[in-house]
């Protein structure tokens, strides 16, 4: 487990294994007030749509929900992100994701958007996550799963298809692998209040929630060192942050003001990418069977 580390510890974690815990940072209100946010969003959700996203659980935007201003740009989160050195961060989207009771596995997948970018296959993420759980987790409601490495090292897993297709979000086929279990993955249980800090191009899970409660987690979408991506990457974020929060109210903007991607060059958005060329190598311990 990676809490209660120092910053510099916290950055070393992330480095090496993709992933780190930051304790304690939403309070109480915050808490509520997004809560009280999913509620809303659930409510106005199809239930037909539920049933296409079976193994995720909900996966709504942060585009009609300026509620959400709040949670991502908490200032006790971020201000511990600029202590680990994650600088120049950048927002994208923020994702509600509530898997409801009884709810299935999540498959394994990985996020990356943009595997084009030389950053991909740096030790500077191009992208991560922030994973504020509502509710305390355990292996029994779902808590999050996660393979430690994968976001340098190629695995078995990248040749087996591309993230939330309808096949897999709506489980057409049981026996995918990516349901399976893998040597080496670890559970990460936490507490409502703690955020899990990730990097986009680990491979991540969650565990079927057997509880009589819904599980939810809020994954916000940060781009750090934005200034140090290739241009079309810029563009893409830029654009693609600007287009789903364009119906949102000034005083919600002002809350994430320096988290909002302001590009200005003229360069066309890159296509998205989520699959590693060969530049991402096996462990050498793989590679060397």
């Amino acid at each position: 487990m990676t809490a209660n580390l120092t910053p510099a510890a916290r950055m070393a974690e992330l480095k090496q294994n993709g992933f780190c815990i930051i304790e304690d940072v939403a309070d109480r209100w915050l808490l509520d007030r997004t809560r009280a946010c999913v509620d809303k969003a659930l409510a106005e959700v199809d239930p037909d749509r539920l049933q296409k996203t079976k193994s995720p659980g909900s996966l709504i935007d942060s585009n009609n929900f300026p509620e959400l201003a709040d949670l991502i740009g908490n200032p006790r989160a971020l201000a511990e992100l600029d202590r680990m050195g994650l600088k120049d961060i950048k927002f994208w989207k923020a994702v509600i994701i509530s898997k409801p009771p009884g709810g299935p596995r999540l498959y394994w997948h990985q996020d990356c958007l943009m595997w084009q970018d030389p950053r991909a296959y740096s030790d500077r993420p191009p992208m991560i996550f922030l994973m504020y759980y509502l509710e305390d987790t355990t292996r029994h409601n779902g808590c999050l799963r996660l393979l430690p490495g994968t976001h340098r090292h190629r695995h078995l897993l990248h040749d087996m298809g591309e993230a939330h297709t309808r096949e897999i979000n709506r489980i057409d086929d049981p026996d995918d692998p990516r349901f399976s279990d893998y040597p080496g993955e670890v559970d990460v249980p936490v507490n409502a209040g703690d955020v899990v800090v990730g990097d986009a191009r680990m491979f991540h899970s969650a565990h079927a929630n057997l509880s009589d409660e819904k599980r939810t987690v809020i994954t916000i979408w940060f781009h750090p060192f934005y200034s140090d991506l290739l241009e079309p990457t810029q563009s893409w974020i830029h654009y693609r942050m600007h287009d789903q929060h364009a119906n949102w109210p000034q005083d919600a903007l002002a809350k994430i003001k320096p988290l909002i991607p302001d590009y200005r060059g003229s360069v066309e958005p890159m296509q998205q990418n989520r699959t590693p060329d060969e530049r991402l190598c096996w462990p050498e311990a793989v590679a060397a069977e």
